[in-house]
């Protein structure tokens, strides 16, 4: 079937292969493009046997490409979509238009489609030589995820502000909830709206995914209230997050000061008290203590918190009687001659006096913050502006330092380990995906919400270790004292087994590498 012709050669078309025969060898390869378009079904598949036929002139048919469909309709794989194209010109449809849109809606029907055909584009719009949607199903709306929020803490973020010329040391320390108060809540997974393909067969929606409330059972009740689950306290106390598990702990509040009318203070949970605590006498919680008085306090005996942290107002004027230990952090506006313990950080606003300070890591504030006599020992970092001071009293500030390829080979595990956990989680989400909709027994959905549950709470855990870790290894070298304005005289910096002696005045980071002591400017 010869589907081209003009005086210098012939496209002949034989079943879907087109050839090419030369009839007069004067015709350049550029002016082939302008025959294209007036072909519209012609398709070029074997250029260079179309440029050796130019080329060479022989009069022999070469074959050079596939004949189209006049045209093409085309279907997605789920049926959602149709698409047309008109190998046609312009003159072409517009002499078989009627016969061309019959045609499209007989091969329509025939491929079972009964609804979302495009009238305005099959009757109105239709375009040649490019794809055009001609019919569309109707899309499933998939479920939306359960939405969930919880009581936000204050953020333990200490500072110093200034009344006159007086310094404050303030911070949000405990946030206290009453019987009854809203702790958290979940907005629901929705289930979303089916659609329909072109056939008008259903296509179920994806349903959003679920995800499990972290609460402590014992001290926070779950309740349905209209659209959602809401967490309200069971007790009244403190609101406490762990591995983003939230709980309410009981509380003491001693209206005053701890003394002869109350004794010792010893409690399981968190302990306030508004006033403080006198000479010789104790506070023993397992949770936060917070101590509020401006005034601080002086030659106490224990301030011991098991796991929690430790606030003091006002400071702490020990005569090196008094000792402060927390599981947690400890923050003091300042330590005069005491004993503070930590077994993660202790955050001083103003000044450390003739103190023995033991943490992870230690604090001062960068501009004001001075270290003055005592000794310090850190496990990874000191941060003070100024340590010793212009008498040279003899300071000593101690590093024991980590290794930071063990630290970096751990965090490799937390994360491999974090990886599984969410494939775990990825393929409890899959199995109620493969139920397409269809409600599990309740004895079946409360063993994978239980278990979702346990993941989310080794997953938390697993990112409180990775915070750690990135923490440590954001100190330079394998421990570090930064010093960002005065180092004086007689000062003592030890990082692992290597020492520092200050004879004048300087200021810099000093960290340990490679089995040195390094330097490094503050900026």
């Amino acid at each position: 079937m010869e589907i081209y012709a003009n005086s210098h050669f012939r496209l002949v078309a034989e079943e879907k292969q087109v050839y090419i025969v030369i009839d007069h060898f004067d015709y350049k390869l550029q002016q082939f493009i302008e025959v294209v378009k007036e072909v519209p079904r012609l398709q070029i598949t074997l250029f260079g046997n179309l440029r050796k036929a130019f080329a060479t002139g022989l009069k022999e048919r070469i074959e050079i490409g596939i004949l189209k469909p006049l045209i093409e309709l085309t279907f997605d794989k789920e049926y959602m979509r149709a698409a047309v194209k008109l190998n046609m010109t312009g003159e072409q449809f517009m002499l078989e238009r009627s016969i061309t849109i019959e045609w499209i809606r007989k091969r329509l029907a025939e491929n079972g489609v009964t609804e979302g055909i495009l009238e305005e584009v099959l009757e109105g719009g239709l375009q040649v030589q490019v794809e055009q949607g001609i019919a569309k199903g109707c899309d499933p709306l998939h479920g939306e995820d359960a939405k969930i929020r919880y009581f936000q803490l204050s953020d333990r973020v200490p500072s110093i502000r200034q009344n006159g010329s007086v310094d404050h040391y303030e911070l949000s320390f405990i946030d206290e909830v009453r019987e009854g108060d809203w702790l958290g809540e979940k907005m629901m997974a929705t289930t979303g709206m089916p659609g329909r393909n072109l056939r008008g067969e259903v296509i179920r929606p994806k349903r959003g995914k679920d995800k499990p409330l972290l609460y402590d059972r014992s001290t926070i009740k779950q309740v349905r209230e209209v659209d959602k689950l809401v967490l309200r306290a069971r007790q009244s106390g403190v609101v406490q997050m762990k591995f983003n598990q939230i709980s309410v702990m009981g509380i003491l509040t001693i209206d005053g000061d701890v003394g002869p009318k109350t004794g010792n203070i010893q409690y399981d949970g968190s302990v306030k008290v508004t006033g403080t605590v006198l000479d010789g006498y104790s506070v023993h919680a397992t949770r936060d203590i917070s101590i509020m008085s401006d005034s601080g306090i002086g030659m106490v005996n224990r301030i011991i918190s098991e796991t929690g942290d430790i606030f003091i107002k006002g400071g702490v004027f020990g005569k090196n009687r008094a000792c402060i230990e927390a599981g947690g952090r400890v923050f003091v506006k300042h330590a005069n001659d005491c004993s503070i313990k930590s077994k993660d950080s202790i955050h001083i606003g103003l000044y450390s006096i003739g103190s023995r300070l033991s943490a992870k890591y230690i604090t001062l504030d960068r501009n004001r913050g001075k270290i003055i006599g005592g000794h310090v020992n850190a496990g990874v970092q000191v941060v003070a502006g100024y340590i010793g001071n212009e008498m040279e009293r003899e300071t000593t500030i101690q590093i024991d330092g980590f290794d930071r390829l063990k630290l970096k080979t751990e965090l490799e595990a937390v994360l491999c380990s974090y990886r599984q956990l969410l494939i775990e989680l990825g393929e409890l989400s899959k199995a109620e995906e493969s139920e397409n909709g269809e409600q599990p027994e309740q004895e079946e959905n409360d063993e994978r919400q239980q278990q979702k549950e346990d993941i989310y709470l080794r997953i938390n855990r697993l990112e409180e270790r990775r915070s750690m870790l990135i923490v440590n290894l954001n100190a330079k070298g394998e421990g570090e004292i930064s010093v960002v304005h005065k180092a004086f005289p007689r000062t003592l910096l030890q990082i692992k087994e290597l020492e520092r002696r200050i004879d004048k005045t300087t200021s810099g980071s000093y960290y340990f590498k490679e089995n040195q002591i390094f330097t490094e400017n503050i900026i």
